[in-house]
């Protein structure tokens, strides 16, 4: 054991005594590996600028310099941003060229990385994904694309190099990521296309010299090639911060490159790329600063997990970054589950906390305590850009691409929304629905109620709304407030909007479509029911169906994200050349005449910059989702048992939004350990104070929530105490009946439920019930002995991300939008310590296996001496007969961790 190591690894193996030598230098290896291991990340990404996070006056207006000297642009938010959309805002500008087209006179907008403080170079920027669209006629040929070669008769005044021309003969203005990948040349590339870019080519400008548009701002989640809000050290080197990066905008006055005025171009149009030079010297630039992505935490920090609706999830994950900063820093996982799944995991014996808005079934064994957290709403989302129809006078044109701010939808009119019956919602070639109106515009009911939208049309648009697909309580929810309705059930039932109890006679005879008539409610999901499917003589065996025309979004984070890009996520265009031929995802819709609505909720509808639709009450009018409605309604709901209230749909509070939503935090205090408690408790005490402080910032509450009212946090307060000072205390059983003397007549013997009157093996017990790795509850009286379906996000460092994210981020969220088959970044913080755990046993197990033959046999006899000396039988090898004859009782428990698997 004194050899030298050299010499060691120099001497071949042919000793017992070499092979425990080298048994011990793995041993070691492994240890000095530990820090290793602890410490490493990813790679660094070199120098980086990053635009430190802060304040929430992040509000920024800047000026143009010469042609450009009076125009200024104000950006709503340029900190803490996530995956989400911000407004931008300009005034002295000149009115745009043409009002169906944009010839000249317009901002061109796009997002950048770089790490110079004066801004980034044209490589650096994400722009000319959107020309895979073309222009149609509505500018010039090249104003939406990278190219920056235009012919003889166009020369930029700058005389830069051209770059290297393609096979084609075209120069690209290249495209350099920020990790220096391989990038192929052309308008997009395999970092951004038509599908994600988030690029503005043309914004237009009024007649007052005023113009805005919602940008979204994306996250290295949704622009891998930017990076932006990837985890890098701040100047302190204490804290994390996120990659800044900046938003670029080009203004386009009416000279072209090469100084002439746009109408000496044949088609009377600016032609030019706003990557060319002349044009890149007039840009305007604002430093973007953004939550860093996933690393926020403390390494090897204890981690509680979190479950349940997605009413919470913009709260949590917002939460996530500042509660692992304070208290006992533990990190709190969030996973995205349907409400069921979460009711479920309550009741399975190891609730960690989860998020619902209705309470589980009453169960006599355990107690769960609710505490409220967040209050917002579900919504109608929307982003409908003016379009003039055929016949509209000037003023109405002059509005072209003009952003619609309101919009009001009775129940009736969402149960047309929600039931395929507008023709646009299903297919202008179905039976079912040919006699009715093609869309929203063209309804007279809906015309009633929105006078501002006389003279527009919207073709092929707003007849439906994206939708999610999950199970949901706040689908039911809605459903019920249309089914409340009289005219809207009487919809459903088959009559008319003209006649009946509550038709009106100048209203167009819109039936329900018959795949829906007799509809009952309410129901926890949308369903899509017209069998009708389009054929296609070039592939008769796959027609059009419901599913490609008028996809789910996969959540409301998802159709939200969509509805802000004027996406509607369907697929009708026919690709003969994939493998398998099949219809592929249709681009957004063109800037300037974009309409798409949403079914979200109020928070993601704010993230994304959407404007949500004022409903009917049933006091009779129409209220918008802000914090006063939202309160005023969770002033009207319905006490309930266990301190769940619940929402009541014929509260005549004339000023509550009628699809308010309170969601409360749940958990079971017996079932969990005294450690739990105390950090659960800790996060309901910071969801009750801190983190009902609207902002934008990490740690407070993200904007579309109404901060809880008092009496609604004095009980969560009192939740938290409880879930803190009783967590691990078991209720004290009642006594059990004494077991007979003698075997019951016709029995084998014995009073157990097992075969031979042995109990049968049971995970619950005094020792706690526990979760199954597959997610199948082993104590699941409580729940019918159902199994916890799988999660369908997971997604806890989406907080910086949020979501949007993009998306965001966001938050992270997302996001949409969201990455299929990732990990929760805290059940990868699980993994990494078992990492560590494996290691230390490795290491430990190398340096005992020499000794273990020495003195296990030593060990052995004197073991069994003990047990005889207690009075017990001496342990003999293998076999059932060795084990204690209550070993049913006392089989250790499943593992109280619950970790959701991946996403699917």
């Amino acid at each position: 054991m004194r050899t030298p190591l050299r010499t060691l690894m120099r001497t071949p193996l042919r000793t017992p005594l070499r092979k425990c030598r080298i048994r011990l230098l793995f041993g070691s290896l492994c240890l000095a590996l530990l820090p290793v291991v602890a410490t490493s990340g990813p790679a660094g990404l070199g120098p980086q600028a990053a635009y430190a996070a802060g304040g929430e006056g992040s509000e920024v207006t800047v000026s143009g310099a010469g042609d450009f000297a009076d125009l200024k642009v104000t950006v709503g938010q340029t900190r803490n941003l996530v995956g989400q959309v911000v407004k931008i805002s300009w005034t002295g500008g000149k009115p745009t060229v043409s009002d169906t087209a944009y010839s000249a006179n317009y901002l061109q907008i796009m997002q950048c990385w770089g790490d110079e403080p004066t801004g980034p170079a044209t490589d650096q920027c994400q722009f000319g994904g959107s020309s895979a669209l073309g222009t149609g006629n509505q500018a010039g040929a090249y104003t939406n694309t990278r190219q920056l070669n235009y012919g003889a008769n166009l020369q930029d005044a700058e005389n830069e190099p051209l770059p290297p021309p393609t096979p084609s003969g075209i120069s690209y203005a290249p495209f350099r990521t920020v990790g220096g990948d391989p990038v192929s040349p052309g308008n997009w590339n395999e970092f951004y296309d038509v599908n994600s870019t988030n690029e503005v080519p043309y914004a237009r400008t009024n007649a007052r010299g005023a113009g805005e548009v919602w940008f979204e701002t994306q996250t290295a989640v949704e622009a891998p090639g930017l990076g932006c809000g990837s985890a890098v050290a701040a100047p302190s080197r204490v804290a994390v911060a996120g990659r800044g990066c900046w938003l670029v905008i080009v203004p386009r006055g009416e000279k072209e490159v090469d100084g002439s005025p746009h109408t000496a171009q044949s088609s009377g149009q600016l032609q030019s790329s706003p990557l060319s030079p002349a044009n890149w010297k007039q840009r305007i630039v604002v430093p973007l600063g953004f939550e860093p992505l996933g690393s926020y935490c403390p390494i090897g920090a204890e981690e509680r997990g979190t479950i349940g609706s997605e009413m919470a999830a913009e709260a949590v994950t917002r939460w996530q970054p500042a509660l692992c900063q304070t208290g006992g820093k533990a990190i709190y996982g969030y996973a995205q589950v349907p409400d069921e799944t979460a009711r479920v995991k309550l009741l399975s014996g190891t609730p960690g906390l989860v998020f619902l808005g209705r309470p589980a079934p009453a169960d006599p064994e355990r107690k769960p305590v609710y505490a409220p957290v967040a209050l917002s709403g579900i919504t109608i989302g929307f982003f409908i850009e003016s379009q003039a129809g055929f016949s509209a006078p000037d003023e109405v044109r002059a509005r072209n691409g003009v952003r619609l701010g309101s919009l009001r939808l009775t129940p009736r009119l969402v149960a047309k929304l929600l039931t395929e019956s507008y023709q646009d919602g299903n297919s202008r070639f179905a039976e079912s629905t040919e006699k009715n109106p093609v869309n929203l515009g063209h309804d007279p009911e809906f015309m009633h109620h929105n006078p501002d939208y006389a003279g527009l049309d919207f073709p092929g648009r707003l007849g439906d709304a994206l939708v999610p697909q999950p199970l949901a309580d706040t689908t039911r929810q809605l459903w019920e407030w249309v089914g409340r309705d009289p005219a809207a059930r009487e919809f459903l039932d088959g009559t008319p909007d003209n006649t009946g109890a509550h038709g009106d006679a100048s209203y167009a005879g819109m039936a329900v479509n018959p795949n829906y008539r007799g509809l009952a409610l309410p129901l926890d999901t949308f369903p899509k029911s017209d069998p009708y499917c389009q054929p296609f003589p070039g592939h008769p065996e796959s027609p059009l169906c419901i599913q490609d025309k008028h996809p789910y979004a996969t959540d409301m984070h998802a159709a939200a994200r969509a509805a802000s890009r004027g996406d509607t996520l369907a697929r009708t265009s026919w690709d003969a050349t994939a493998t398998p031929p099949a219809y592929k995802k249709d681009p957004p819709q063109l800037a300037g005449s974009r309409a798409v609505l949403a079914v979200t909720d109020t928070a993601t509808a704010d993230r994304y910059g959407l404007v949500r639709a004022e409903l009917l009450n049933a006091g009779g009018k129409f209220v918008a989702p802000e914090p006063a409605a939202l309160i005023a309604a969770a002033n009207a709901r319905k006490a309930g048992a266990d301190g769940v209230s619940s929402p009541d749909p014929a509260a005549a509070d004339p000023a509550a939004y009628p699809l308010t939503v309170l969601t409360y935090a749940a958990t079971v205090p017996a079932d969990l350990t005294e450690a739990e408690g105390t950090d659960y408790g800790a996060m309901l005490a910071y969801a009750a104070g801190q983190g009902q402080t609207p902002g934008v910032s990490a740690g407070s509450l993200p904007h579309g929530y109404a901060p809880l009212p008092d009496a609604l946090r004095a009980q969560t307060r009192a939740a938290a105490q409880r879930v803190s000072t009783e967590a691990g205390k078991k209720p004290t059983p009642s006594p059990e009946p004494p077991a007979p003397s003698s075997p019951a007549p016709g029995t084998a013997g014995g009073t157990g439920s097992g075969s031979g009157g042995a109990p049968a093996p049971s995970d619950s017990g005094a020792g706690g019930t526990g979760s199954s790795a597959s997610g199948a509850s082993a104590a699941g009286s409580a729940a019918g002995g159902a199994a916890v379906p799988a999660p369908t996000t997971a997604s806890p460092s989406a907080a910086a991300a949020a979501t949007g994210g993009a998306g965001a981020t966001g938050t992270s969220g997302a996001p949409a939008a969201q990455a299929t088959g990732t990990t929760p970044d805290w059940v990868v913080g699980a993994i990494r310590n078992v990492l560590l755990i494996c290691l230390v046993v490795g290491a430990l197990a190398a340096f005992a296996g020499p000794v273990l033959p020495r003195f296990l046999p030593r060990a052995v006899p004197w073991l069994r001496s003990l047990r005889g000396a207690a009075g017990g039988a001496a342990v003999t090898s293998g076999g059932s007969a060795d084990l204690p004859a209550d070993w049913a009782t006392h089989k250790k428990a499943g593992p109280r961790d619950w970790s959701p698997p991946d996403r699917d």
